[in-house]
């Protein structure tokens, strides 16, 4: 029988339903997913991804920044234990052309292959600089206290060492 002329599809009753339905009927007598439900539902999951994502993003990047902050403090606290323990003058050299620092153990006033350490990518050194502890591990008189500033491309953190040659992060 052809479906237009059914009596009963005339007057708004339906006994089979639509002729085109995104519900389906399962054999358990459950009606499926329609497809706006299905963009819908696959449109939230892609901005709740994006938003993770950027979240998880961000605090590698700002791990990143704190790990080399703290590598940069933890070598100037190397190079004033040296000044001490040695009884001699150290120096800590920061190239940011080569994006290099390190201490100068041999004393020549420049960065050696085995004296250099390499800051990471993505993070970058204010400007090329030394600094210099003398052997009480303080810094010379008259000198400006140093300020070295790490960033990325978001944020950036301070290290600076007192004339007293204490090195605080902020």
């Amino acid at each position: 029988m052809n479906p237009s002329l059914n009596p009963e599809r005339k007057r708004g009753r339906n006994p089979k339903g639509p002729l085109f339905s995104l519900r389906k009927i399962n054999s358990d007598g459950e009606v499926g997913r329609g497809l706006m439900e299905v963009i819908v539902g696959g449109l939230i999951v892609l901005i709740v991804g994006s938003v993770f994502l950027h979240v998880i993003r961000l605090g590698w990047n700002m791990y990143r920044l704190n790990s080399a902050t703290s590598v940069v403090a933890e070598m100037l606290n190397r190079a004033r234990d040296s000044a001490m323990k040695e009884n001699r003058k150290v120096n800590v050299i920061f190239d940011a052309d080569e994006n290099k620092f390190g201490i100068d153990r041999n004393g020549n006033g420049k960065l050696d292959r085995n004296e250099a350490e390499e800051i990471p990518e993505g993070i970058t050194i204010s400007d090329a600089s030394a600094i210099s502890f003398l052997p009480t591990g303080a810094l010379p008189p008259k000198a400006k206290p140093p300020r070295i500033v790490v960033s990325n491309n978001r944020d950036s953190r301070n290290v600076s060492v007192s004339s007293a040659g204490s090195i605080d992060i902020e």
